[in-house]
């Protein structure tokens, strides 16, 4: 491990990332805030690009600007939400210490979201596009297939979790679905009352709407009460889900939801198709 996972001693600390995350941007933190951010983020991209073969020369462009502008502009689960808006609702609602969140959600050495961004700065860098294949045993791995059959590198086998942006959704989507079931039953509701709140929750919209609390056929107190008890379900269900914690999924996750809910609702509550 040596080398690979040093990075991961060199936490800038809570404080230097409660900035970073409210203006994404190392370079607007603090001075003595930037330099331990910079120093964590370029030690944790620098030691993704390794394992793809390219080495600090060849990426010539700054991983920080990256970095910032991939949480920016990347990941939005709708328009005007960026990706960092997602996960400062998961630290806060989650009730996550920061150092958790970024050495293991955010630089985890196996499910990291740095390895996504380090696949999307590997293609601007290269202009090469990723895509996964299957070897004869089955197992999948990721190749960067326009890269030329000298430089085709396999980056990672597929016991370490695929890129995100890459995988199949068919299967999430059929996770998704029996999630949604298993969560209304829990919560001993309608699967379009549970959906109706997953997507609710999701979005930020208050309970109080009237087509919500209409379509639930419940007042405000009794709204925030099965809220809490498929809040409750959800986060139980999604102990045993493997890719729960990712983005990917909490999209596929809310697009399922809205498909459950009527028509009708759907367009008041602005359900993008």
């Amino acid at each position: 491990m040596g080398d690979e996972f040093a990075w991961n001693d060199r936490y800038a600390g809570d404080a230097a990332w409660t900035e970073w995350f409210k203006i994404c941007s190392v370079s607007g933190c603090r001075p003595e805030f930037a330099s331990r951010l910079r120093e964590q983020i370029s030690a944790a991209m620098y030691a993704r690009l390794s394992r793809a073969g390219i080495s600090r020369e060849e990426a010539g462009d700054d991983p920080i600007a990256f970095f910032d502008a991939y949480f920016k502009l990347k990941g939005s689960r709708e328009k005007g939400k960026p990706l960092k808006l997602y996960f400062a609702h998961r630290i806060k609602d989650e009730g996550l210490e920061m150092v958790d969140f970024v050495c293991g959600t955010l630089f985890g050495s196996g499910s990291g979201r740095v390895r996504d961004i380090v696949l999307d700065w590997i293609a601007v860098i290269k202009g090469w596009k990723p895509r996964t294949v299957a070897d004869e045993d089955g197992r999948r791995r990721l190749v960067w297939e326009n890269a030329g059959d000298e430089n085709l590198a396999a980056v990672e086998q597929s016991e370490a979790p695929q890129s995100l942006d890459f995988l199949d959704e068919e299967p999430l989507r059929a996770e998704s679905e029996r999630v949604i079931a298993a969560v209304a039953q829990r919560a001993r509701l309608a699967q379009d009352a549970a959906s109706l709140l997953v997507y609710a929750t999701s979005h930020d919209i208050s309970l109080t709407e009237p087509c919500i609390l209409a379509a639930l056929g419940a007042g405000k107190s009794q709204a925030y009460a099965l809220r809490e008890k498929v809040v409750a379900a959800l986060e139980r269900e999604l102990r045993n889900v493997e890719l729960a914690d990712t983005p990917l999924f909490a999209r596929v996750l809310v697009a399922a939801a809205a498909a459950h809910l009527p028509r009708g609702l759907q367009e008041e509550l602005g359900v993008e198709e």
